[in-house]
């Protein structure tokens, strides 16, 4: 039984031709064609033939290094020789080889990217090469990085001679996040490019898809840093076009968290306040809704508006004071007080200095408008109705004006409000049901309850420690 031999599997042999490659190699090599062609009457395609002869017995053997070492130096050959073309058909017959391993592929490819970067090819050829190896590479999962790399660079190309939605399309088809071996930068930096490229080519649909693809924490790593800025200068310009200026407020404040000169901060961080002060009345989920195609940290997130102003004003008080006009109108924001009488200066001297409103009269006027919608919100607090020519007296606008912002903010979702034109009457304050107007009873008195056993609770305090007082005096 133990001499049998077993039929069920066939277990291939691994020849070695290591001996032949040596011999054949130190004859036939890139260094020795010259004097191989002038001492005999073969062309170079005879010389080619014989590598190629041993060549096919070392891959049909399965002798996988000395095969790597003949096809890279048939290549080289060709390569030294400067015939480029010849050295890319070669690769393609070569890649096609029955029995190929990846290995060999691996090395073909890597000896003929050289020509790449040695400076001998003109800015067509280059083209031309890089588009023939990148064919090549195609599909093939051990080679993927070359290939990104080649797509890349051919897109680079493709971009400088202005051909950008060729290129962007060739990126688009690249999965770049699914390259485990790219390294974390280059992965950024061709992700990055995507998305300035859809930014350039007005394509808003696919670049949040793009953008979608970097993970904060990658962008949070010490080495990004310079990549993150570059990241989220993009997203501002894509926010822009959204007209999302509270996010963009949160692209400056991740910003400001990474930036290290002080300048540099207080730039981000006076934008930052700057956008959050126009930025639009939108809901949390709204708001959460447009911000996850980007990659903020969680410590930048902000349920609302109002929420960001007030964070911001507590977190970052003592940066902000560097910053005293801004400030000022952060914390008038902040309070329950009408503010338009009383910052009208402030106001113009902002909008005539600040980098982000002086050339842009659209945010100008979001600014006071917010201002105005400040004041309605206020009197909103403390008025159950008004007469709409006094309240347009009390927040500095004519009737009409008023109406309108009511109009926009009850629209918005923002104030509630109901009006009577034939009156001129302006209701704050939402009709309640019976069992609405009970609670809102039973709340009231027992907030007053509350309050009755506090103000007992000390009024007892205050008399134990008078008599004790007066104990220990008499004593």
């Amino acid at each position: 039984m133990a001499d049998q031999e077993w039929k069920g599997a066939s277990f291939k042999q691994e020849e070695d031709h290591t001996q032949e490659t040596d011999k054949l190699l130190e004859r036939i090599n890139a260094t020795n064609i010259p004097v191989l062609l002038r001492s005999s009457n073969a062309s170079l395609e005879d010389i080619i033939a014989e590598v190629l002869q041993l060549e096919k017995i070392t891959r049909l053997g399965g002798d996988v290094a000395s095969t790597k070492r003949l096809t890279v130096e048939i290549l080289r050959i060709y390569r030294v020789q400067k015939d480029i073309d010849k050295m890319l058909e070669m690769l393609d017959v070569l890649m096609r080889k029955r029995a190929q391993t990846k290995p060999v592929q691996s090395a073909m490819i890597a000896e003929c990217s050289v020509v790449l970067h040695d400076g001998s090819l003109s800015k067509g050829k280059e083209e031309e090469v890089l588009g023939r190896l990148a064919h090549s590479t195609e599909n093939k999962i051990h080679v993927e990085l070359e290939h990104a790399r080649f797509t890349i660079e051919l897109a680079q190309l493709h971009e400088a001679a202005g051909r950008k939605r060729s290129a962007y399309d060739m990126l688009r088809a690249l999965q770049i996040e699914t390259i485990t071996n790219m390294p974390r930068l280059e992965k950024l930096d061709a992700l990055n490019c995507q998305i300035r490229l859809c930014l350039e080519l007005e394509d808003y649909e696919h670049a949040p898809l793009i953008s979608r693809k970097i993970n904060y924490r990658a962008l949070g790593r010490e080495e990004a840093q310079e990549k993150k800025m570059v990241y989220f200068d993009l997203m501002r310009q894509y926010y822009a076009k959204k007209n999302s200026f509270f996010n963009i407020g949160r692209c400056w404040y991740e910003t400001y968290l990474t930036v290290k000169e002080t300048d540099k901060k207080l730039t981000a961080l006076s934008n930052a306040a700057l956008h959050y002060l126009i930025s639009e009345h939108s809901s949390a989920k709204e708001l959460e809704d447009m911000a996850e195609c980007t990659a903020f940290c969680p410590g930048t997130k902000m349920a609302d508006r109002a929420t960001a102003l007030s964070e911001i004003c507590k977190r970052l008080k003592s940066d902000l004071e560097d910053l005293p006009l801004l400030y000022f109108l952060l914390q008038r924001f902040n309070s329950i007080e009408l503010m338009r009488g009383k910052i009208g200066s402030r106001l113009h001297e902002l909008c005539n200095t600040h980098a982000e409103l002086i050339h842009f009269p659209e945010r100008q006027k979001l600014l006071h408008d917010r201002c105005s919608e400040h004041d309605l919100m206020v009197v909103a607090r403390f008025y159950s109705r008004i007469q709409l020519q006094r309240l347009g007296q009390l927040v500095g606008l004519s009737p009409e004006h008023a109406e309108a912002f009511i109009m926009t903010m009850v629209t918005n979702g923002t104030l509630y409000a109901k009006m009577d034109r034939v009156d001129g009457l302006v209701v704050f304050q939402p009709p309640k049901n019976a069992t609405q107007v009970v609670a809102s009873w039973n709340e009231n008195v027992d907030r007053s309850v509350t309050l009755l056993d506090k103000i007992s609770h000390l009024i007892t305090k205050e008399r134990m420690l008078h008599n004790m007082a007066a104990a220990v005096g008499s004593k």
